[in-house]
């Protein structure tokens, strides 16, 4: 789906117009029907990268592909990609339904008032149709971009930060909305700092530090299971066994890993003193354990 070769991309800045080095040889792979995510630390090049896959930035050496072609605007590619920026700027003065509409037909594709309808009560926006954009939240301008991608059964989406500075619930209804589109069969690439909500919705990731891709792999790969430790949680009460390590407190639970070995003695431990255990299973390692030991050994390395 998406190809990209020891892509660079410099620019010129400042009054001495020094080249700062955005891209630096990043290469990364895309497959059809991907949910794939870019990882990195602010400045690592998410965003360029996004740009350069787009089209809106052509990369100063290296190879872009986009289903086939070089994405250059204007191109008849476009017909079946959408892109929805971390602030999209809308006409203000449309309501939604108005935007809903306009926007969707810049596809130039009969939309019909049912299908209007249908996006808008999806998303929950139905009871807001007659509202300004200009008085609606950013979770609602949100709704309006992905309207057009869940109306046009969207091949390819592109998503930049979307999720953040939205409340808790609308995040979780993007989400539903997300997983809505990727089962429908579109490929989607997200960047994003959130990386718990990468956990629950991508299938592969790539790790971006310094302008090039430090690591490529399935999710799955990258949130693996310690065999010799568990991870547990409990309340405690009165000093703990020496067994019990890397203690974390969050008010009255702690949060503690125990050898393998020593599984059956912290159970008898907990029995006898009578603590309640919230949660004791294989320890994982997280997306953002996997993402911080990568990026330092990687810099270790260099």
């Amino acid at each position: 789906m998406i190809i990209a070769e020891n892509v660079h991309v410099h620019f010129r800045r400042g009054l001495l117009r020094r080249k700062l080095q955005a891209l630096n040889g990043l290469s990364l792979e895309v497959y059809d029907g991907d949910f794939f995510a870019l990882v990195g630390q602010n400045g690592a090049g998410k965003s360029t990268a996004m740009y350069c896959l787009l089209g809106l930035l052509q990369p100063t050496s290296g190879k872009v592909e986009v289903m086939g072609k070089t994405p250059e605007l204007g191109s008849q590619l476009y017909q079946s990609v959408a892109y929805l920026p971390e602030e999209p700027h809308y006409h203000l003065y449309l309501t939604v339904e108005e935007a809903t509409r306009y926007y969707s037909a810049l596809y130039r594709r009969r939309v019909s008032d049912k299908a209007i309808n249908d996006v808008l009560e999806r998303l929950g926006l139905a009871q807001f149709k007659t509202l300004p954009l200009s008085k609606c939240s950013k979770g609602m301008k949100q709704k309006v971009g992905i309207a057009q991608c869940l109306i046009h059964e969207t091949r390819l989406l592109f998503l930049d930060e979307p999720t953040r500075g939205l409340d808790p619930l609308v995040v979780r209804e993007f989400r539903e909305a997300l997983r809505e589109i990727h089962q429908r069969g579109a490929t989607i690439v997200m960047n994003s700092h959130v990386l718990s909500e990468i956990e629950m919705l991508a299938n592969r990731v790539a790790i971006i530090d310094r302008g090039k891709v430090v690591v490529q792999d399935e999710l799955q790969n990258l949130l693996t299971l310690d065999r010799e430790l568990y991870g547990v949680t409990f309340e405690p009460n009165g000093s703990m066994p020496d067994y019990i390590g890397s203690i974390e407190r969050v008010g009255t639970v702690v949060k503690a890993s125990i050898p393998k070995e020593r599984l059956y003695d912290f159970m008898d431990y907990t029995k006898n003193s009578g603590l309640s255990v919230h949660e004791c299973s294989l320890k994982k390692t997280s997306l953002e354990d996997s993402f911080f030991k990568i990026v330092k050994d990687g810099r270790a390395q260099a």
